[in-house]
């Protein structure tokens, strides 16, 4: 072989790794440096054309694919690419001549046998595609099986998918697709060790696979375990700083443990890459109000909603700015798109939510309330809640928590450093009170940590069925102190050490007020309130990122809002003086008084900053973020007045509190 030859060789194996790696950019250039060599080379044109036809370049990919079949009209793969290329464009009968050439051609290319079934149906021609569907089955057994699980999987036979796989591995034990089917299988029946074990072993046969190692970090992710699912990630990202997607992915895992600054600088390297990625113009544009940079925020988000005006998330994000006002142009593009919406989707949803908010600023309130009903009404189909379920869990909770055990059953001080846990119902003021606390030098500000109520479910699947909340009562209190490491352990990805306290201000630990006081005796916590029915309306005009899908519909959200009084009052009887109360409009009213109780109750000394807490430039992830970086103002205490006569609902559930 030539020193030519082996070079044009080294270029071809780059390239192909480089495809093989989703790294199609590099893979693009690598092909356009070796044509400059040489214009005519058969291989790098074939793959360079493949190349531009992934990434939707139609018209220069069917140039090259051309010239290629023009060149060396032997070489079957490009007439199947072609073919491909065709279909993409809506043009099946050119599609069919490009696939039966390659077909002609190759006759075991089980692919364009797939290619040419689709086109011949397009066309009308369904015998022919019968027939070449059985062809491109009787070449790809391993394929049509991997897909035949998936079916069976999606249709709830989980046992005989999985032994369909067990049989493929038998053949291929190495087949990274059907090792991703049983993780998948093994995954949703929360056999999550034997899932992780799969995905590693994907990993391991396929070490530079940038989709593998997403994969294992995705997994990771959805069962928060983000220190190891963003170490992993950040080895990928040695291997491939250029791929879009994991930068993406990053920032959306350094949002979530509130390495802010982390996570904008991957959302921007992602755009870099990528300059119209619509997902990290909106992370880009979370980023940036959470820190404070509402400018640019909206900057952002504008520049999402350009490139793809059909993202409903980003219409409701930039409607709920503070201060932002809708133009008469973009409320007729967001009915536009309401009108363009599937029914009952969250793109619906979120266009309704965003036009409701466009009203609002109009003081148009009748046309705003009806946009949150018919919002709501479409989100609650698209959520689950049970109502019954929340009854039930706070009745095992009464029985399982009552004085006397609360007074037998505590653990030791499982370390020095003391979390403040504000609970309470969503928009009744928790971010405030966090924001006032964070702005003391001892306390750092933690966010909605989700732990808590993780651990409220160990032991899940225990043979005997007992769960949380009985099986409190057979932890001694060295298995108590360890739950208590435990959530301090988890709690420190996203805070730093230098600090004795720190704040968790996830909404519903208030169910777990018993359990935290078990684990964690020297907890502080503060349950804020508000006015039930501003509460009630100000979770209603909210569309949520996740959870709280008690909001979407005014009886079951009034419901839960008595259940929540009901458990509360329960921990009050029941542990007398644990719990300090804080209402939202006394706070208002009269923060410095307000502050200084909360602070006494905290062990901590008094600070002017407290009061000045719309200075602190700490990062404030909540939809509150915009309110607590300005002073007190009063003017949202009433704001639900606006809706009084759609409030009857409300009025008649929650009439035993108000």
């Amino acid at each position: 072989m030539t020193a030519k030859e082996t070079d044009s060789r080294g270029q071809l194996e780059d390239i192909f790794r480089h495809v093989t790696n989703d790294r199609l950019d590099d893979a693009e250039l690598l092909c356009r440096d070796a044509l400059l060599q040489n214009e005519k080379d058969i291989n790098v044109l074939g793959i360079f054309g493949a190349i531009l036809l992934k990434k939707n370049e139609l018209i220069e990919a069917e140039k090259i694919l051309q010239s290629v079949n023009e060149l060396e009209p032997a070489f079957a793969k490009p007439h199947e690419d072609l073919g491909l290329l065709y279909l993409n464009q809506n043009k099946p009968e050119a599609a069919v001549a490009c696939f039966e050439r390659a077909t002609a051609l190759d006759a075991n290319q089980a692919s364009a046998f797939r290619g040419l079934s689709t086109a011949l149906q397009q066309c009308g021609r369904q015998d022919e595609a019968q027939a070449s569907l059985k062809k491109y089955l009787a070449l790809s057994p391993t394929h049509d099986s991997i897909a035949q699980a998936r079916l069976l999987h999606a249709d709830g036979e989980s046992k005989h998918a999985e032994s369909i796989c067990e049989d493929i591995l038998k053949r291929e034990p190495e087949n990274t697709s059907a090792l991703r089917m049983l993780a998948i299988i093994a995954s949703d029946d929360e056999q999550h060790v034997v899932a992780e074990g799969l995905l590693r072993r994907i990993i391991k046969l396929t070490p530079d696979s940038i989709g593998a190692i997403r994969e294992l970090g995705r997994f990771l992710a959805e069962r928060s375990r983000f220190p190891e699912a963003i170490d992993l990630l950040e080895q990928a990202e040695k291997l491939d700083a250029s791929n879009a997607q994991l930068q993406l992915m990053l920032g959306d895992m350094y949002l979530v443990v509130g390495r802010t600054s982390d996570a904008l600088r991957s959302y921007e390297k992602c755009l870099e890459l990528s300059p119209d990625e619509p997902m990290a113009l909106l992370g880009r544009g979370h980023m940036l109000r959470i820190t404070g940079d509402r400018d640019e925020a909206e900057a952002s988000y504008r520049r999402c909603i350009s490139v793809n005006p059909e993202i409903g998330s980003t219409w409701w994000s930039i409607s709920s700015l503070h201060g932002y006002h809708a133009s008469d142009e973009e409320v007729a593009q967001i009915q536009a798109q309401i009108d363009a919406a599937s029914p009952n989707t969250e793109s619906e949803v979120a266009f309704r939510f965003a036009l409701a908010r466009a009203f609002e600023r109009r003081d148009d309130y009748e046309s705003a309330w009806q946009q949150y009903e018919l919002a709501n009404t479409a989100k609650r189909r698209l959520v689950s809640y049970d109502p019954v379920e929340i009854e039930v869990r706070h009745s095992k909770m009464t029985k399982v928590f009552t004085a006397e055990f609360c007074r037998q059953l505590q653990a030791t001080d499982a370390t020095g450093r003391a979390p403040i846990f504000i609970l309470g119902m969503p928009r009744s003021g928790s971010t405030l009170i966090e924001q006032i606390l964070a702005s003391h030098s001892l306390v750092e500000g933690a966010g909605e940590l989700p732990y808590i109520i993780m651990m409220s479910a160990i032991d899940k699947n225990r043979p005997d069925r007992t769960q949380y909340p009985e099986m409190i009562a057979e932890l001694d209190a060295a298995r108590l102190v360890g739950l208590g490491k435990s959530y301090l352990y988890h709690a420190s990805t996203h805070c730093s050490e230098d600090t004795p306290y720190f704040t968790d201000k996830m909404p519903a630990n208030y169910s777990h007020v018993g359990f935290i006081h078990s684990i964690l005796p020297n907890a502080r916590i503060i349950d804020t309130r508000r006015d039930p029915l501003a509460t009630c309306v100000a979770n209603y005009r909210y569309l949520f990122a996740s959870g709280k899908n008690q909001s979407y519909d005014l009886m079951e959200l009034a419901e839960y809002y008595l259940q929540y009084v009901q458990i509360m009052d329960h921990w009050d009887a029941v542990l007398p003086g644990i719990v300090m109360r804080v209402q939202y409009e006394e706070v208002v009213n009269d923060l410095e008084s307000q502050v200084r109780k909360v602070l006494d109750f905290c062990g901590l000394e008094f600070e002017q900053d407290c009061l000045e807490f719309y200075k602190s430039d700490r990062v404030v992830n909540t939809a509150s973020s915009e309110q607590v970086r300005q002073p007190i103002y009063k003017s949202g205490v009433d704001y639900h007045k606006n809706y009084d006569s759609h409030l009857d609902v409300l009025r008649e559930i929650l009439a035993p509190i108000l």
